[in-house]
């Protein structure tokens, strides 16, 4: 399993405050996400204390084939289907260029990770991160899915975050500080 329990309800809660989240039953797998991430597993994997706070914030679970819209302060509203259909497209839909790991840089906030076979780096939210089983997360390698979001998978578990890079950023000095940490290889220990 690859989805940790904690972190997924604490990004819950956290969207839930700020903008909300999509939830989408279908044929046996629940879909959850927002604009900065995406999580997909069969309901029997999900777990029960992110069931629990998705009902809590709802009242119900969506039927098979629905997608409801969950934010505070407002009535879960249902998604059209369309909508529904590109907004996941729009998360599974980029070709896996290569592969990215962990490493032990954070900035600005963003916990970095860099290319296996490369220098670019990509940034993620750490809260977001949280979603995944730290092994994993720090271990492990994830798929870089369109230039734009990491991707884990794993029996039936996915798991997208989405990620920035130098581009993201508006001064020239962060700019200049990403393409100096592009420059090395920062899966390398000195000594």
């Amino acid at each position: 399993m690859i989805i940790e329990e904690q972190g997924l309800v604490r990004a819950i809660k956290i969207a839930y405050r700020h903008g909300g989240y999509t939830v989408l039953n279908q044929g046996g797998e629940v879909t959850i996400y927002t604009e900065g991430w995406f999580m997909r597993c069969l309901w029997t994997k999900l777990p029960r204390k992110a069931l629990a706070t998705i009902v809590e914030h709802m009242g119900m679970i969506p039927d098979d084939g629905e997608a409801v819209a969950i934010e505070k302060d407002g009535q879960p509203q249902a998604v059209m289907a369309g909508i529904v259909s590109d907004d996941v497209d729009g998360w599974m839909g980029g070709e896996v260029a290569s592969m990215a790991s962990y490493v032990p840089v954070t900035f600005r906030g963003y916990q970095l990770f860099q290319e296996v076979s490369g220098r670019q780096a990509y940034g993620v939210d750490p809260t977001a991160l949280a979603i995944i089983e730290r092994a994993t997360a720090e271990m492990g390698s994830a798929a870089i899915s369109g230039g734009r979001a990491l991707t884990w998978s794993h029996d039936g578990e996915t798991v997208m975050l989405e990620a920035i890079r130098k581009t993201t950023w508006a001064w020239e000095w962060e700019r200049t500080v990403w393409e100096a940490l592009e420059s090395v290889d920062l899966h390398k220990r000195e000594g």
